[in-house]
């Protein structure tokens, strides 16, 4: 995933990931994906990194994401830790991860974001 990403007046990028895993299939994600979160807040340019699980839903998740700059998250993207995850995903989502639905680019509405 390398989309048009917006970046903030401080060039940081944020990003918001929604996921709705198939029924049962949460769990096995986790296992894997928990230690690939901990490698990813302690990268250089990783400035916040949490998934939260969606009250009252076993299948539901959103991970926010901010990264010092694009190339953060770029470096970010080739981690094996990162593609692991993304296969996880390709393989326990519900749905494919779209781009247009799933992930959100965010700018500060103070900072004149759009």
């Amino acid at each position: 995933m390398n989309p048009n990403t917006q970046t903030t007046a401080s060039g940081e990028v944020i990003v918001m990931l929604n996921l709705q895993f198939k029924p049962g299939s949460a769990g096995k994600v986790l296992e894997t994906m928990v230690p690939g979160i901990r490698l990813t807040r302690m990268e250089p340019g990783n400035n916040e990194f949490q998934m939260f699980k969606v009250k009252g839903s076993e299948d539901r998740y959103v991970v926010y994401e901010r990264w010092k700059d694009q190339a953060a998250l770029d470096w970010h993207w080739e981690q094996p830790y990162t593609k692991e995850a993304l296969a996880l995903f390709g393989e326990h989502l519900a749905t494919p991860l779209s781009e247009a639905e799933d992930v959100a680019y965010l700018t500060d509405v103070l900072e004149g974001g759009d």
